[in-house]
């Protein structure tokens, strides 16, 4: 097993050694060359995926005459005898990276309905608003144009998608049956969120949003705690991409999209929803630890609370195939 573990580390290392090769012949062909290839291919190719693989198409809903345009992914065929399961992301790139591993399973049970949220992916406005409460408006307002208006949609959320899931709960409680939230700080006063965020230190936001591979790892540390090794073998060129492609368009807004979930104050109200809910929480999370999943769950009567065992934060990249079967028993209510 050990001989096992040192041949993968070793070739490991030979493939970012190749993969550096590579940049310095591009770079030797192509005079500065920094257009983000690999990441925009790499995105194309998810795209495929998402089409091919998980009968997914996407759309672009415009609202108010155009002020605010949000992406989904849509199940390509509406079936009447599936749920319809809208899955709501968090910081960390659009929604074909973080439900890559997700959706091909969940689109077998389920009509899913995959929005990227306002700045991040293909969504994107001219609306100054960067509150919690803008997020669910801009999804229910494009979930209203794809026909979901009426109630009994299951919605699966995580970390800040968490954020919107519920308040979209709230104020319109009569379109949501079952909610699903993973991994995410709802409920915490501001205090709170500082004090955790600070624990890593520096400008919260800026972890959030990284500029640099060094400020990228650190957001993959602190998310994931399993399977993070990978991350040190990435070429940096390679993670620089990423950023590239994930973050530059809408730095601004997303940093003060940040800035406002942390330092605003939930309201008293704020626990006061109906739906019945999972809420489930990796014991390893130290974005929002573990007592603050057991708090939200004492908070909501009607909850449930389901705990994975040596996952941190990023419970859809760690544990995907049991994120899916949880949420799949749950929204069907099989016991």
């Amino acid at each position: 097993m050990a001989s096992m573990k040192r041949i993968l580390h070793l070739l490991c290392r030979y493939i970012s050694i190749a993969i550096s090769l590579f940049q310095s012949l591009v770079l030797c062909l192509f005079d500065n060359f920094d257009y983000p290839i690999l990441i925009n291919l790499a995105d194309a190719f998810l795209s495929l995926y998402f089409i091919t693989f998980c009968d997914l198409r996407p759309i672009t809903v415009d609202l108010n005459d155009g002020e605010t345009t949000v992406h989904f992914w849509v199940s390509g065929h509406r079936r009447n005898n599936r749920p319809d399961l809208v899955m709501l992301h968090g910081y960390g790139g659009n929604s074909k990276w973080q439900f890559i591993h997700q959706v091909s399973d969940l689109s077998k049970s389920f009509n899913l309905f995959i929005p990227d949220l306002v700045f991040f992916g293909n969504s994107h406005s001219r609306n100054t608003e960067r509150t919690v409460e803008f997020q669910a408006r801009s999804v229910v307002g494009g979930l209203k144009r794809l026909g979901c208006s009426e109630g009994g949609l299951a919605v699966y959320s995580i970390s800040y998608g968490g954020f919107v899931a519920y308040r979209i709960a709230k104020i319109w409680p009569e379109m949501i049956g079952r909610l699903v939230i993973v991994s995410s700080g709802v409920g915490f006063t501001q205090q709170q969120k500082m004090t955790e965020m600070k624990k890593h230190g520096g400008d919260v936001s800026e972890i959030l949003v990284p500029r640099s591979p060094r400020d990228l790892r650190m957001l993959v540390r602190i998310s994931m705690n399993t399977g993070i090794a990978f991350i040190d073998w990435v070429p940096d060129f390679i993670l620089s991409q990423f950023i590239a492609v994930m973050y530059e368009t809408n730095r601004k807004e997303l940093v003060e999209l940040a800035k406002n979930l942390l330092e605003r104050e939930e309201d008293a109200e704020f626990y006061a929803i109906s739906q019945k809910t999972l809420i489930i929480w990796g014991d390893k999370d130290e974005v929002f630890p573990l007592e603050h999943g057991r708090r939200l769950h004492r908070h909501l009567p009607n909850s449930s609370i389901e705990i994975l065992k040596d996952i941190g934060h990023g419970v859809n990249i760690e544990a995907p195939t049991t994120l899916n079967n949880l949420i799949t028993s749950f929204v069907l209510d099989v016991s």
